[in-house]
């Protein structure tokens, strides 16, 4: 939140007040803000705040939990939980509101005065969620400690643009150039993989391998040529997919939307 004069007399002084919300925040922090005025000399400056959040509960290496990776791979993160002071810490419940999406187990370390949390990914295809585990202790300062917690898993094979779009003027207008796209296959986790079968509509569309054709590589790249043409007089639109069948133990197939528009 900022508070700030608006309107300061020639000579005179004004005052922009600062208030960050340390929620989730601990140790060395920097914020800023941009302040612009009708000073022709500077219209616009930066304002830094530095700080030092201390908390009652530290929690290490922080209270973001990152959790990132490939389908089928073993995602867990481990975080340290104990008081900045004397003070006997019990963690009395633990909670999420993630679901089934991840799974949590609370260890208490030979040190009473500290845990270890781990989080692990349950997802079993492709996630992206953000949410919360709260930790309700007995500190008497510090009841409540709130972690976020983001997921973000990938397939192994990811395909980029992940649908492929043709769209001009008219059928007799178009330029060889607007009827092509080039399409990458990528393995996430860096395997080298091979494309086995590509289905397609072969009446509208043509696809070729670029380089690679049956050898194993970690990315593939495909061009893809709409037959404009071919479209019956007066359709404007038409849509179909492109089946990519490999041989990567995760994720043996993927479906690309194939779109042509037309003006009519």
């Amino acid at each position: 939140m900022v508070r700030y004069d608006r309107t300061i007399p020639p000579g005179g002084v004004g005052q922009v007040t600062l208030q960050v919300n340390t929620t989730g925040y601990q140790g060395k922090i920097t914020k800023s803000a941009q302040v612009t005025t009708n000073d022709p000399r500077q219209r616009k400056s930066k304002i830094y705040l530095a700080m030092n959040v201390r908390t009652y509960i530290i929690v290490k290496p922080g209270s973001k939990i990152l959790l990132r990776g490939t389908v089928g791979e073993d995602i867990r993160r481990v975080v340290s939980i104990r008081p900045i002071d004397d003070q006997p810490l019990e963690i009395t419940k633990v909670q999420s509101n993630l679901g089934s999406a991840i799974d949590y187990k609370l260890n208490r370390k030979d040190d009473s005065h500290q845990y270890e949390l781990e989080v692990v990914s349950k997802a079993t295809d492709r996630k992206t969620a953000s949410g919360y585990i709260t930790l309700h202790t007995n500190h008497p300062k510090k009841k409540v400690v709130k972690l976020s917690v983001h997921i973000r898993i990938r397939p192994e094979l990811e395909a980029w643009p992940n649908t492929v779009t043709f769209q001009q003027g008219t059928q007799s207008g178009s330029t060889s150039k607007e009827n092509k796209r080039v399409l990458t296959v990528l393995n996430t986790r860096g395997k080298n993989f091979r494309i086995l079968e590509l289905s397609y509509n072969k009446a509208y569309f043509q696809v070729h391998s670029l380089g690679q054709d049956d050898k194993a590589a970690r990315r593939h790249k495909l061009e893809v040529v709409a037959l404009m043409d071919k479209l019956p007089g007066g359709r404007v639109h038409f849509q179909d997919f492109l089946t990519i069948k490999t041989d990567s133990t995760q994720a043996r197939e993927l479906r690309i939307p194939l779109t042509i528009r037309l003006k009519k």
